[in-house]
């Protein structure tokens, strides 16, 4: 008689299948736990034709403007459209009302670029974000090229005003931006960690795979 082993591995076809529904479960964990689409609208600036829905203020009576990069700095390109402000006397600001939830938390990302060469002038200048009136960051005295800027914040209401200031009284160059982003992360109350799957994505994993193990114990023993 040949003996035959009850628990000998499933067929091809049952590995595959098994396989597929498990990369299938964990794409779908890494994408409830992603962030979510940026809420600014023309954080980019590429939208020339309109700018409205951003809001200028100059208490310091210098210049703002939307424009391309012509500080020729390495990191520079020429044909990107960019943010600049020259405020001379106090901070100007850029801003914009974002639609947010309240107690949700929300990951904040932008391009800063302080560029300049000339030794005689010292540096003087300030840059500053606000989100829901709280001062998220603050530099003074800049002097770099274009740096991504990455920041965890958290909505206090449901309509937030997120606002960029610059002030410069070194006029090189102005304090530019660019590629500014809001990205939803997690909920109120929530304390996962960003980039891990939270609890709802890892029960349904945790599912998935307790699944297929009964499925794969089925076929053991048919």
């Amino acid at each position: 008689m040949i003996p035959i082993n009850l628990f000998s591995h499933p067929p091809k076809e049952m590995n595959m299948k098994i396989r597929g529904a498990l990369t299938s479960i964990l794409l779908l964990s890494a994408a409830i736990a992603h962030a979510g689409p940026n809420l600014v609208t023309n954080g980019d600036f590429e939208n020339t034709a309109d700018y409205s829905m951003w809001t200028l203020t100059s208490p310091g009576g210098g210049q703002q403007a939307f424009g391309t990069d012509v500080t020729a700095s390495p990191l520079a390109d020429a044909n990107n459209h960019v943010f600049g402000d020259l405020n001379t006397t106090q901070l100007g600001f850029l801003s914009q009302t974002i639609a947010t939830i309240a107690g949700a938390t929300y990951q904040l990302t932008f391009d800063l670029q302080r560029w300049t060469t000339d030794p005689q002038f010292n540096p003087d200048n300030e840059a500053q974000v606000k989100f829901g009136g709280v001062t998220v960051f603050d530099e003074t005295n800049l002097t770099g090229d274009w740096l991504t800027k990455t920041i965890t914040v958290t909505a206090l209401t449901n309509s937030t005003v997120l606002a960029f200031g610059n002030f410069n009284n070194d006029p090189i160059y102005w304090n530019q931006l660019d590629n500014i982003s809001l990205e939803f992360l997690r909920g109120p109350g929530d304390p996962g960690t960003p980039g891990v799957p939270e609890p709802a994505s890892l029960a349904l994993l945790a599912g998935g795979l307790a699944a297929l193990g009964m499925s794969r114990r089925r076929s053991f023993r048919s």
